[in-house]
């Protein structure tokens, strides 16, 4: 099976259901940022972070591979969506205001990031590290968890301003993660 029919076997079977709780970390975060800008939110699937931040006010673009999983979000709250994968985003250099990821890791994918945002665009990311082995569940292939610091990295080369690893308990529930805030610098070094 593909990862596609995988994912949308996934969210087909969860279609109408309640939205689990968005990350409360992700959710201050780009709720910090200005009304005016565009938001994506990359592997947004049914929306759990897309569909509170459109409802709030912001202009959000939600990407997923799946695009029942993007009615869903849609359905809930005004935004667009693009049925696109993750490898082949059908966006600009340059024209993203931020990017939201979480729970998605794809190393191949992250040094584009940075192309995608404007001077002073913003990278919100939060996905799983290896120590989320210990608590059985959430993915167990070394492909999708971070390594201990690992993330900042994988943002080069925008410049991190906050970098958080380790357990976190909220309403999204209790998860190893890795956080990272990021920016891509306003005007070119020389």
């Amino acid at each position: 099976m593909s990862d596609r029919e995988t994912w949308d076997a996934r969210h087909r079977a969860a279609l109408g259901t309640p939205l689990g709780a968005p990350s409360a970390w992700v959710m201050s975060r780009a709720l910090s940022l200005s009304a005016h800008d565009t938001i994506v939110d990359l592997a947004a699937g049914r929306g759990r972070h897309a569909v509170p931040l459109a409802r709030a006010g912001h202009r959000v673009v939600a990407i997923d591979i799946v695009a029942a999983a993007l009615a869903d979000a849609r359905a809930a709250a005004p935004m667009d969506a693009i049925a696109a994968d993750a490898s082949r985003l059908p966006l600009r250099s340059g024209s993203i205001d931020a990017i939201v990821c979480v729970n998605f890791l794809d190393r191949t994918l992250f040094p584009s990031l940075a192309s995608l945002l404007r001077p002073g665009g913003a990278a919100i990311v939060e996905t799983f590290t290896v120590a989320q082995r210990a608590l059985g569940r959430g993915p167990s292939s070394d492909a999708f968890l971070l390594q201990s610091d690992e993330l900042p990295g994988l943002l080069a080369p925008l410049v991190i301003l906050e970098n958080r690893e380790g357990l976190v308990r909220d309403a999204a529930g209790e998860r190893y993660v890795a956080q990272v805030m990021a920016m891509k610098e306003a005007v070119s070094r020389r």
